[in-house]
């Protein structure tokens, strides 16, 4: 089969996956366009995550909000002169599931800081009980390790919250500078430092868990 007809065939078979997905009754309408403009271009990536998803309570692949945002603006850059400065389309995926990631762990720290033994007032109430009745060695440094756990674990879902703010902005401000260019017919000098950087701060985002705990913000658990 010549490179042509295997062009014509894999273009085929996006289409086709890409109006199935249009054509489910079950997902709300931005997204299935979300699904099908991704699957139409990467059907062999993305396909096996549908999938999955169809299968009634298995794997959930909705889009959140920052992965919305961070597709719109390129839908929206990819009809202007910025288009040759943007991420090819694998390159898209993998930014938009680093961005669906950390938005999930500021859902669970969020989720996880509701439980009774993460309230820091009464990890810091037990840690003085036990200091005050000299218990032990061991129960006195389980508690201020609890109350460590605790504020590292808010300094982590702070600093994953102001990356995705940053990535935010940055994005409203592609989609202003997409119009701009789209109009003037030209991208400016400062147009390819815009796009690097929100690659660069979602490309950052899976490394932030790896930090050194210090680096989330983290207090001596002295105070």
């Amino acid at each position: 089969m010549k490179l042509v007809e295997l062009g014509l065939l894999y273009a085929l078979i996006g289409v086709g996956c890409a109006v199935a997905v249009i054509a489910r009754p079950a997902a709300d309408r931005a997204r299935r366009v979300t699904d099908a403009v991704l699957v139409a271009g990467l059907w062999p990536l993305y396909g096996p995550f549908l999938v999955l998803q169809g299968r009634a309570g298995v794997v959930e692949f909705a889009p959140t909000e920052s992965e919305e945002a961070f597709l719109a603006a390129l839908r929206r850059a990819r009809g202007t002169p910025l288009a040759v400065l943007l991420p090819d389309e694998n390159q898209v995926l993998a930014l938009a599931s680093r961005l669906r990631v950390a938005s999930g762990k500021v859902a669970e720290i969020d989720a996880l800081l509701l439980r009774p033994e993460y309230c820091e007032r009464d990890a810091l109430q037990r840690r003085s009980e036990l200091q005050g009745r000299n218990a032990s060695e061991c129960a006195q440094s389980s508690a201020s390790l609890r109350l460590q756990n605790i504020r590292r674990m808010r300094a982590l879902r702070d600093r994953f919250a102001r990356e995705l703010d940053d990535v935010g902005e940055l994005l409203v401000q592609l989609r202003t500078q997409a119009d701009l260019v789209r109009i003037a017919g030209v991208a400016d000098p400062g147009s390819r430092d815009l796009v690097d950087e929100i690659v660069s701060r979602v490309e950052g985002l899976d490394r932030m868990i790896d930090d050194d705990p210090r680096a989330f913000g983290g207090q001596d658990v002295a105070g």
